[in-house]
């Protein structure tokens, strides 16, 4: 079957442009994401020309633009000479992508000779790509999956080892370089956002990859601060500080160790009193590890909020008053140590109380 003939139907250097107004000669106009020049005067609702092609003069912003540089259109630009916010080419735009300079310029020169593209910047790649270095020309440099019915995945890996006893290539997501006394930029892994209705947020995994032979260990994880200068401080690793229910660090029969000194956080200071549950002061709900007390007088006790109810957690409640005797009472209902329900636990005259929830559906509590 004879293939459809294709037609030439004009040399490409121009394409057909009605405005809706006037354009004047030497307008850079945008057509789509793509910005063309109009050569002559274009009069309103009648058909001109613009180009796509060729080599031209166009006003810049006051910037240093190399040869061989990608340049913009920035449509509300100021340039050199002229009227600011008219438009003017960029070596730092983001969409409207001109061409490459023929010339390298200085931030006074009034243009920079453009060798215009007519080239969308956007590309669609299906399947592999090989390169040495992928660089943005712009702001911003995105890597998407495909949009279909389910998401397509992205993945980063580094090279495979052609040698028995090379390692294989590591993968490193680092911020950029700042300025002489700018901040270093922001290195973040974020799941996807749930669905519009009723979607879960996505997981962030960090693993360290499996062992694959043998008895061979698994890689490690690290989460770490960055390296300070000088006399600086070595940077924060900050787990679970925000839009946080709860921080999960190990597992039953995995050994976690905490080698350094640990800071619990501190609680709001509570007054003991009453000689019951119904009337002990009520310590804070679940707002720190360690809940100073003050006023025990042999009597006078303080109740555990029923917030801190969690299998396993401990409390440090401190008696702020020497040589006298700070009762404690479990959550509501609860039991401290085999003792009665709500019976309370008197620490040793002067000191504090160490408490642990044994069983948060049973609400029992060992004390020491």
């Amino acid at each position: 079957m004879a293939q459809t003939a294709a037609l030439r139907f004009s040399k490409g250097d121009t394409i057909d442009y009605t405005p809706g107004t006037a354009v004047v000669a030497g307008d850079v106009v945008n057509i789509g994401t793509i910005p063309m020049i109009a050569e002559v005067a274009i009069p309103a609702n009648v058909k001109g020309a613009l180009a796509l092609t060729g080599i031209f003069k166009i006003p810049q912003k006051a910037e240093i633009i190399t040869a061989g540089d990608a340049v913009y259109w920035d449509s509300t630009g100021d340039p050199v000479t002229g009227t600011a916010g008219t438009g003017a080419a960029t070596g730092t735009g983001s969409v409207y992508i001109l061409g490459v300079a023929a010339e390298t310029t200085e931030a006074t020169d009034t243009y920079v000779v453009v060798a215009l593209s007519g080239a969308k910047r956007t590309a669609t790649i299906g399947g592999a790509i090989t390169a040495s270095d992928i660089e943005a020309e712009d702001a911003t440099l995105n890597i998407n999956g495909l949009d279909a019915a389910q998401g397509g995945v992205v993945t980063t890996t580094g090279g495979t080892s052609a040698t028995s006893g090379n390692a294989g290539g590591a993968v490193s997501q680092v911020g950029g370089t700042p300025g002489a006394t700018g901040v270093g930029g922001a290195s973040s892994v974020t799941g996807g956002i749930g669905g519009a209705t009723s979607g879960t947020g996505g997981a962030v995994a960090l693993a360290g990859g499996a062992g694959t032979n043998g008895d061979a260990d698994g890689g490690a994880a690290s989460v770490l601060g960055g390296n300070a200068e000088g006399s600086g401080t070595d940077g924060v690793a900050n787990v679970g500080t925000s839009n946080t229910s709860a921080v999960n660090i190990g597992a039953t029969s995995i050994a976690t160790a905490i080698p350094g000194p640990i800071t619990p956080g501190i609680g709001a200071t509570t007054a003991a009193a009453g000689t019951t549950t119904a009337d002990a002061g009520a310590l804070p709900a679940a707002t720190a590890t360690v809940y100073p007390t003050t006023a025990a007088d042999d009597t006078k006790g303080v109740v555990i909020h029923a917030d801190d109810k969690v299998t396993g957690r401990m409390l440090l409640i401190g008696n702020g008053v020497l040589d006298k005797i700070l009762k404690v009472y479990p959550a509501s209902g609860g039991t401290i140590n085999g003792a009665g329900a709500d019976a309370a636990f008197s620490s040793v005259s002067g000191k504090g109380v160490i408490i642990v929830c044994l069983s948060s559906g049973s609400n029992t509590w060992l004390a020491w």
